[in-house]
């Protein structure tokens, strides 16, 4: 199995969440190496702790550190290297990088506060950064699916925080709706 995800390093610097291809071989060997080809993690699966929060956050534990790892990058994250795009366009899974779409719905989200069509694409942004969100969530998800078959310890979430974020986003719109009706 293998992923490309971003690893959290820092919890206030979103420059800080860099990507990381998350892999685990046929022989158990869980590995995670960054974008410059240096290998961050690499051991058997069942030396390492899984804890996968309701954010959709997978939490491993080795080594005596711990590793937040996410289904997509912050806007200011770095875009992954060459390198990892191409291996993963060799990946069975064919997971693709939610993050450039996430950046764009960032923009679109900024512009929301310039009235007119900014409030147009204020919404389109959120709905972009949703779909990101839940791209990078499915990832996430089928670690949480595959993990526990290893033998490794495993807390599982069900991760249903995206579907709050997603009632909040159609409530934003439908007050949206109702307040550009309310000043026509």
């Amino acid at each position: 199995m293998k992923s490309l995800l971003y690893w959290r390093k820092s919890m206030i610097n979103g420059a800080k969440t860099v990507p990381v291809v998350v892999s685990m071989d046929s022989s158990g060997i869980f590995r995670m190496v960054d974008a410059a080809g240096v290998s961050v993690l690499s051991l058997p699966v069942q030396q390492a702790s899984f804890r996968f929060t309701t954010m959709g956050t997978m939490v491993v534990e080795a080594q005596g550190r711990k590793y937040d790892i996410l289904g997509v990058g912050a806007s200011l994250s770095p875009s992954p290297s060459a390198a990892q795009v191409a291996e993963m366009q060799g990946a069975p899974s064919g997971h693709k990088d939610p993050t450039d779409l996430s950046r764009a719905g960032s923009a679109g989200a900024a512009m929301s506060g310039a009235g007119g069509l900014g409030g147009v694409a204020g919404v389109a942004g959120s709905a972009a950064m949703m779909f990101a969100y839940y791209q990078g969530l499915e990832a996430i998800k089928a670690w949480q699916e595959v993990l526990p078959g290893t033998g490794a310890p495993v807390r599982k979430s069900s991760m249903r925080a995206g579907r709050y974020m997603a009632l909040g986003l159609v409530a934003a719109v439908i007050i949206g709706i109702i307040v550009a009706f309310a000043v026509l």
